[in-house]
């Protein structure tokens, strides 16, 4: 287990961390670290380069990533929550409740990949203990910020907005509609 000042340096020199959000555990990097990107697929045993994006603010979203006026509207009356706003062909971003999360991508200074850790097509994680231990062994740079037993909570609601139409990828605890 480690600190959140360890999981920001390790995040800070190109490594993967395993971190809690506010619907499960996440396997991340800096969101546009190609390298870590490509060795969390091979782990996850993932194909798909479609992720979502933790971010510390609204702020530092619009610093990384252009949002219309309805992706911003959303924004800002969910967040921080469980809502993923599509912003680009690769990326879903959302600011969480999770308060740890948060700290992490603000300290980070970018935005932070958070993909849930588990095989793909596996259940998802609320404690570490339950993880596949194959997988965390696995883990180059192995670092795991652990808070104990997350509350098992739907996964985010994923918009994509076209004009003003609000499309839903995935449904979740938020209805935008």
């Amino acid at each position: 287990m480690i600190s959140l000042s360890a999981a920001v340096q390790i995040f800070k020199q190109g490594g993967m961390v395993v971190y809690p959000t506010d619907t499960a555990y996440a396997l991340g990097c800096i969101y546009n670290n190609k390298r870590a990107i490509r060795q969390i697929m091979a782990l996850k045993g993932r194909t798909d380069p479609k992720f979502t994006v933790i971010a510390s603010s609204l702020a530092q979203v619009e610093k990384f990533f252009t949002l219309t006026t309805p992706q911003r509207r959303l924004a800002k009356k969910y967040w921080p929550g469980p809502l993923s706003i599509v912003v680009s062909s690769r990326y879903a971003v959302r600011v969480p409740q999770q308060s740890i999360a948060r700290a992490l991508a603000r300290r980070v200074g970018q935005p932070l990949l958070a993909t849930s850790l588990n095989r793909t097509g596996r259940p998802t994680v609320y404690s570490i203990g339950s993880t596949e231990k194959k997988l965390l062994q696995s883990l180059p740079d192995q670092a795991i910020l652990n808070i104990g037993t997350l509350k098992r909570t739907p996964s985010s609601t994923i918009v994509a907005c076209r004009g003003e139409k609000i499309i839903i990828y995935r449904h979740g605890p938020i209805n935008p509609k």
